[in-house]
């Protein structure tokens, strides 16, 4: 595409030959100094994007404007609702009910410092060093073969001394067996680094173009790629974790037998195959952008109900997805469960006064601090019944559920806690 490039588009369709100065990334083609002034004077180009042309030396903005459901209609909204770009026969026929539908020119202002950009960039780079890790291994796995035959076939020739000449002609055939394996073998390793070279390739093409398009592409030109790579870098994923799954370091063991007076072979070649050790974690495409999210908070607060609960000086609250209001008394030893119209539903008698509390609906159960003892208590919050205390090194007051593990709040400490009680932290 470079060389193609070097010469203005405009002129070359006036059987002229003129060098291009200037790249514009909406009519992908080069513009030299004379065409460059009246592409930007006029109006129908006066938004395009121009770029000096030795930025796009080698890659190109391969970024399709076009609908691939309606070929012929160019893609200028962004339906933040179905989290997809679409051209205005899309919005008729699929788009009609929905609400937040944008230009593309408004959906993609600050895409460089949205959540989605940031995890594309993550994800290439995840990508590209699992398949770079992957190539290591497996070359030294090629490697490790190749030793391991000549290390069985070592072993072979002492075990073939002691037998003798007996024993000659089976000492042959499970030499040629090794060989045979030991060809398998490498045949296999070989034909997968050819496929992970090729997906290095693949996956190097993309980072370059996003890479290139990151840099110098307008955010229209970015917020459209990242969009319309999804899907490829979601088949990327796909493929490359079943890929992944079958890869194993394989080598040669000898098994040696010791059937020497009825032996009718030397033994038998085994493979041992060993899982690669490469951590890769598939990315989570986000379905809005940081600004999307933004515009989906809640602009105007009112009050709906206001109750008091007899006998309690409430501290902490939580809800649970059916409206139910958990709230820790600091004075007494009573959780209560009150509906969102204040109504009491249940009054759980715990093992002290609490402070802070974390739901984890999933498993219907709720994490309370209770601070004069210091534990922590859960609660089912089905049958409305306290459960088991874990024991917390120090005073414990806030409390937060992070995967599997517990943050517990104290006096200037940060105490992190297994569900069983173990500490596994001590932040200060």
């Amino acid at each position: 595409m470079a060389s193609k490039n070097l010469l203005c588009g405009t002129c070359d369709r006036r059987s002229r030959t003129t060098e291009a100065v200037k790249y514009c990334t909406d009519c992908q083609e080069g513009l030299c100094s004379e065409c460059l002034d009246f592409h930007g004077s006029m109006k129908s180009s006066t938004s395009h994007h121009v770029i000096d042309i030795h930025a796009v030396d080698g890659i190109g903005f391969n970024i399709s404007k076009f609908c691939k459901v309606h070929p012929d209609m160019v893609l200028e909204y962004f339906c933040s609702d179905h989290d997809a770009l679409c051209c205005r026969s899309c919005m008729v026929s699929d788009h009609r009910s929905c609400d937040k539908i944008l230009p593309i020119e408004v959906a993609a202002k600050d895409v460089k410092i949205s959540t989605i950009y940031e995890e594309i960039v993550t994800d290439v780079r995840m990508l590209n060093a699992a398949v770079n890790g992957l190539e290591d291994k497996k070359e030294k796995s090629v490697y490790t073969i190749d030793d391991s035959k000549v290390a069985v076939q070592q072993e072979v020739q002492y075990f073939q001394k002691r037998l003798q000449t007996r024993i000659q002609e089976i000492a042959v055939a499970l030499m040629c067996e090794i060989d045979k394996v030991h060809t398998e073998l490498s045949d296999k390793a070989k034909s997968d680094m050819n496929k992970i070279c090729d997906r290095k390739n693949e996956i190097r093409n993309i980072s370059e173009q996003f890479e290139s398009v990151s840099k110098h592409g307008s955010e229209s030109q970015i917020f459209m790629l990242i969009n319309s790579m999804k899907e490829e870098l979601n088949c990327h994923v796909n493929e490359f974790q079943e890929f992944l799954s079958s890869q194993k370091a394989a080598s040669l063991l000898y098994k040696e037998s010791d059937l020497l007076s009825v032996m009718k072979s030397f033994g038998s070649v085994e493979i041992k195959e060993t899982p690669f050790d490469i951590k890769y974690k598939p990315f989570k495409a986000q379905k809005a952008q940081f600004l999307q999210q933004q515009r989906k908070l809640p602009t105007k607060f009112q009050l709906d109900t206001k109750f008091k609960v007899p006998g309690a000086n409430v501290i902490g609250i939580s809800v649970t997805k059916d409206n139910r209001l958990f709230l820790c008394d600091r004075t007494g030893s009573k959780l209560f469960v009150m509906s969102d119209k204040g109504k009491q539903l249940a009054a759980i008698r715990m093992d002290g006064r609490q402070w802070g509390i974390a739901m984890d609906e999933d498993k219907h159960t709720a994490w309370v601090t209770l601070p004069d003892t210091p534990c922590v208590q859960t609660v089912d919050i089905v049958k409305m019944e306290k459960g088991r205390l874990i024991k917390v090194p120090g005073v414990c007051y806030g409390i937060a559920l992070i995967d599997d593990e517990i943050a517990v709040g104290g006096y200037g400490k940060i105490y992190i806690i297994s569900k069983t009680g173990d500490l596994k932290k001590t932040c200060n």
